[in-house]
């Protein structure tokens, strides 16, 4: 009885050890067939959603990569993650590409990530929607520091309606407080606040989105030595990004429930109030491709703030041929 005790303990063991050994194998092997690299982004903004959509919902991994997305605190931080190796790619402000080449520090935009102005003036006082800029007469509107873009944009909506800016400057996450203790009639927000201040009553008075239209406000940069010594890798992630575009559009529900489970601290109704505003507005873009006309407003506009000298050519900034191949497979 002991031989035969002894001989059945000896074979389970053999078989523990042959599945640890198979499992271990799988194991390797499947972390073998993705490739790793890292996108940098300021933080975890609801905006950013084509990035978060195409890990979260395998288009990354489709792709053969395995993408680890990390935080910088701030759009300068993220380009230097990528200029100094720490990423391959950055999700930011893509004017920052322009400022680092005048430096020396050369860079390209290979994506879209946000197409338009993604700013919404809200109140929570008694004032109608906006006809016209001109309506701005006699309020105060607060707005991210200066030389933030929403910033930049909400005093040239005050000097085109002929009148002097007259703006509370607030961090970010600070504006509906200042509306709620009425150091400002009128607040410039992001979503998903502006759903979250409709649904305490606030009402939208303008778009930024509407005024500007099409805007290269949020770009994926990256390096011309990445393009260069590996363009199968950056064809691949944009390849991914397209992708997350149009499941947004065509599976809009089940874009929600991959946002939701990212920032579970907004309410079901409000993250979606937010993304169908987003995607009417077209502040998730339809295609990667960025078009001139978008991105020469964001020059412009960094121009009129003095943080360029001059605009440079468009194809020297902007590669649009990834972005041209994954429209069109």
């Amino acid at each position: 009885m002991k031989k035969k005790h002894l001989f059945a303990i000896g074979v389970i063991t053999l078989i523990v050890l042959a599945v640890a050994v198979f499992f271990a194998i799988y194991r390797s092997s499947d972390k073998g067939k993705y490739e790793k690299i890292v996108i940098a982004q300021a933080g975890n903004f609801f905006l950013y959603a084509p990035i978060y959509i195409a890990k979260d919902a395998g288009f990354f991994k489709n792709q053969g990569l395995d993408v680890n997305i990390i935080s910088t605190g701030g759009d300068d931080k993220t380009w230097a993650a990528v200029i100094g190796g720490n990423a391959q790619f950055g999700v930011a402000d893509p004017t920052f590409i322009v400022i680092s080449s005048q430096r020396g520090e050369p860079g390209r935009v290979v994506a879209n990530i946000v197409n338009g102005v993604p700013f919404w003036g809200i109140t929570f006082k008694n004032i109608k929607p906006f006809n016209s800029s001109k309506d701005l007469k006699g309020h105060t509107v607060a707005t991210f520091p200066s030389p933030s873009t929403a910033y930049t944009l909400q005093k040239q909506m005050f000097i085109k309606a002929g009148l002097k800016p007259n703006i509370k400057q607030g961090a970010f996450g600070t504006i509906l407080a200042i509306l709620k203790s009425n150091n400002a009639d009128i607040g410039l927000e992001l979503e998903p606040n502006v759903s979250l201040a409709q649904s305490e009553g606030a009402t939208v008075l303008y778009s930024m989105a509407k005024i500007y239209g099409d805007f290269a406000i949020t770009g994926l940069t990256t390096t011309p030595q990445i393009i260069k010594n590996n363009p199968q890798l950056v064809q691949k992630v944009v390849n991914a990004i397209q992708s997350s575009l149009n499941f947004i559009r065509n599976n809009p529900k089940k874009a929600l429930s991959f946002l939701r489970k990212r920032f579970p601290e907004i309410k079901q109704d409000i993250a979606k109030k937010a993304l169908e505003r987003v995607l009417k507005e077209n502040i998730i873009p339809k295609k990667t491709i960025i078009e001139e006309s978008a991105w020469d407003k964001a020059i412009k506009i960094r121009i009129d703030a003095g943080d360029i000298k001059q605009k440079g050519d468009f194809t020297t900034y902007i590669d649009n041929n990834f972005s041209k191949i994954s429209c069109n497979q």
